[in-house]
């Protein structure tokens, strides 16, 4: 928006000054790229200027923002405390009081990817600070299983792995690695499941009385 004073000479208009302003028609806008992998809290910063204005009402959506109000809101403060929110992953961590708003989405997943709106609620008219944050998730390497002895003889062990996070991809085999104690793991001995869901696995023809190492991964397409 454009603020300028005139005085006016018969048909001409002189400008005396004009100010332009940063924030145009509709409202002040920014825009920014976040970027998350799967499984880890993604914070999307919205701030305002809290020393000027007082606490303002803010909301956050799933989208661009609408000319009017957050549209798929997502969660809204009056400015001192949550007044509603569409789920507990949807938190507002920053100190409301000194206008941080910034929007916490606790473990992204591959669907949280997006656009999302912070719309800060400034008095007046076309007066609404907007911004928009870009949100992509990746996928990351899946977590490592918990893995213990089921059985135990002479001359074979299983063992049994609790499935871990997948990463967001997924698994696509698992390795066990088997060596004698004594041993570096360049000598391991390796086996590889490919079927998609095994929790357990024999490893046979062991000696007695010997001391094993047992270490198991988990595949994914990102590693």
């Amino acid at each position: 928006m454009k603020v300028c004073k005139m005085i006016v000479m018969g048909r001409s208009h002189l400008p005396l000054f004009c100010s332009l302003l940063l924030c145009l028609h509709q409202g002040c806008m920014s825009e920014e790229d976040v970027i998350a992998r799967v499984g880890t809290d993604a914070t999307l910063l919205c701030k305002y200027d809290s020393s000027h204005y007082g606490r303002l009402s803010v909301c956050w959506s799933q989208g661009p923002i609408p000319n009017r109000g957050c549209g798929n809101e997502l969660i809204k403060s009056d400015g001192t405390s949550v007044v509603t929110r569409l789920s507990e992953r949807y938190l507002l961590r920053g100190d409301l009081g000194s206008g941080d708003a910034s929007l916490t989405i606790r473990q992204v997943d591959l669907n949280d990817s997006g656009m999302y709106g912070c719309r800060v609620d400034i008095p007046g008219w076309f007066n609404d600070q907007k911004h928009h944050v870009k949100l992509t998730v990746v996928a990351a390497r899946p977590n490592f299983p918990r893995v213990e002895a089921k059985e135990v003889k002479e001359r074979h062990i299983t063992i049994h792995w609790t499935p871990a996070f997948d990463g967001g991809r997924p698994i696509t085999s698992y390795i066990i690695d088997l060596k004698n104690k004594q041993e570096s793991w360049a000598s391991a001995i390796r086996t590889e499941l490919s079927n998609l869901h095994p929790t357990e696995v024999t490893l046979m023809d062991l000696n007695p009385a010997k001391t094993y190492n047992i270490r198991v991964f988990v595949v994914n397409s990102v590693g």
